[in-house]
C-alpha cells in the first residue's frame, strides 16, 4: 500500500491567483464562492486585509479558505461602565487596546468558507484541516502576529472541527448566532398559519398599505450606487451593537458583489412615488436564500412598515421557488424569532502563539462570548430557540 500524499499549505496574496473552477470545485453549490469572496476582496473592506490559504496534495489543490488581518478591539466584547473608559483609551494609544490578529474567514461572511475536495473522507478533510491551521500559524509568524483566529465556525462543522482546533491549541469562544427561517410551505398563507395569532394579524395590518410600495428585483444597482450607500449607512446608524471594523461595510460592496456574484447575487428594490426607499441584497442557493445586508430610509420605514414588506417578500421569493431555508444574519433576534426563525450556533476560535500566554487566552478567552452582548439575545435568554447542527444547510 503506497503512503497517503503529504498535504502542504501555501499562501497566496489574492484569489486572483487561483482558478475560479479550481476554486469552486471545493465550494459546490456555495453562493458565498469564489466570485464573492473576490468581488469582497475587490472592495476592500476598510481595516483589513484579505489573502487565502490553501492547502495541496502533490499537485491537487484539496482545501482552501479565505484569510484576512485586522486590528482586533478588546473593548468590542465589554459591556457596560468598563466600555467607555476603554474607548477613551483607544483614541489616545490604540495598540493598547487594538492587537493585530490573522484568520481564517472573512469579515463580510457569517460562516467560515472552509472548502475540501469533493468526496474526501473524514480522515483526509482533518489532515488539510490540519495543513491550513499550519498555514495559518506559519504565516503569523512570518508577518509577525501572536493572535490567529478561525472566524464563525457554525454547528454543523463544529461537530468536525472541533477536536483539530483544540489539539492545535485553539480556544471556543460563542459568537453571534445565525437567525435562520425554515419554509417548508406551499404558499405565503401557509407560513402565516404557522405564526402565532397575534403576530399573523400584526403582519397582515402592516401589508395593507403594501400596495404603495413598487418592488422590483434586480442584479445591478447602476445609475443608484449612491442612494444604495446613503441607505445603508442610514440603517448602520441605527444599529443596537457596536461590533467594529466587522461591523463595517465598504462602499463598493454592493457593486461588486453584483457584478462578480454569478447570477446569485441579487438586489430588491422598493420605491415609493418614484423614490428608492429600502435595498436588500441577498444571495441565492439551491436550498438556501442568504440575506447580506438591508437599508431603508427610516421616515419612510416608519410610515410603510418597509422592514415587514422586505421581510415578506424575501418569503415569497423563496416559497414561490421552492427554496426552504431563508437565512436573515445576526440583527433583530426578538422580531425574527416571532417571525418564526430558529438560530444557527456558531464560534470564533483564537490562539495565542506565545505557549506561556495561551493557557490564559484559554482561560479567559470564553469571556470574549460575542453572543452575551447583544441585547435582543439577552431579551430572549431561555426562551431562544436553537437548531440542530443538521438541521439547515
Amino acid at each position: 500500500m503506497s503512503a497517503p500524499t503529504p498535504v502542504c499549505a501555501r499562501h497566496v496574496a489574492s484569489l486572483a491567483a487561483i482558478g475560479r473552477h479550481d476554486w469552486n470545485r471545493l465550494f459546490p453549490g456555495r453562493a458565498e464562492d469564489w466570485g464573492y469572496l473576490r468581488a469582497c476582496e475587490l472592495a476592500g473592506p476598510r481595516g483589513f486585509a484579505t489573502s487565502a490559504m490553501t492547502a495541496y496534495a502533490g499537485d491537487e489543490l484539496v482545501a482552501a479558505a479565505p484569510l484576512f488581518r485586522t486590528d482586533f478591539r478588546l473593548d468590542m466584547t465589554l459591556e457596560g461602565p468598563l466600555r467607555r473608559p476603554v474607548a477613551w483609551i483607544y483614541r489616545k494609544a490604540p495598540k493598547l487596546v487594538a492587537v493585530p490578529v490573522l484568520g481564517i474567514g472573512s469579515p463580510l461572511t457569517e460562516e467560515c468558507p472552509l472548502g475540501f475536495a469533493p468526496g474526501m473522507p473524514a480522515a483526509a478533510r482533518t489532515q488539510a484541516f490540519e495543513a491550513l491551521l499550519a498555514g495559518l500559524d506559519f504565516r503569523a509568524a512570518a508577518e509577525n502576529i501572536s493572535l490567529i483566529a478561525v472566524k464563525d465556525i457554525v454547528h454543523r462543522d463544529n461537530l468536525w472541527a472541533a477536536g483539530p482546533l483544540d489539539a492545535a491549541g485553539f480556544t471556543a469562544i460563542p459568537t453571534l448566532p445565525i437567525a435562520t427561517l425554515h419554509l417548508p410551505f406551499a404558499s405565503v398563507e401557509a407560513y402565516l398559519g404557522s405564526l402565532s395569532a397575534n403576530m399573523r394579524s400584526s403582519l397582515k395590518k402592516k401589508m395593507k398599505h403594501a400596495g404603495a410600495i413598487n418592488i422590483e428585483f434586480r442584479q445591478s444597482i447602476e445609475g443608484i450606487e449612491s442612494e444604495v450607500t446613503a441607505l445603508f449607512r442610514e440603517t448602520h446608524a441605527h444599529r443596537k451593537s457596536d461590533y467594529g471594523a466587522f461591523d463595517d461595510v465598504p462602499q463598493a460592496y454592493f457593486r461588486e458583489v453584483l457584478h462578480n456574484g454569478n447570477g446569485s447575487a441579487r438586489v430588491m428594490l422598493c420605491r415609493i412615488g418614484g423614490e428608492l426607499v429600502s435595498f436588500n441584497i441577498h444571495l441565492i442557493e439551491r436550498d438556501r436564500v442568504i440575506g447580506k445586508y438591508i437599508g431603508m430610509r427610516y421616515a419612510a420605514a416608519r410610515e410603510h412598515n418597509l422592514y415587514f414588506v422586505n421581510w415578506m417578500a424575501m418569503v415569497r421569493l423563496c416559497i414561490e421557488r421552492g427554496i426552504p431555508w431563508l437565512q436573515t444574519g445576526h440583527t433583530t433576534y426578538r422580531q425574527k424569532a416571532r417571525f418564526g426563525c430558529r438560530l444557527k450556533r456558531s464560534w470564533i476560535y483564537g490562539k495565542h502563539r506565545n505557549a506561556a500566554i495561551n493557557p490564559l487566552f484559554r482561560l479567559f478567552g470564553p469571556r470574549m462570548a460575542l453572543d452575551m452582548t447583544d441585547p435582543d439575545l439577552q431579551a430572549l435568554g431561555a426562551d431562544a430557540d436553537y437548531l440542530e447542527p443538521d438541521e439547515a444547510p
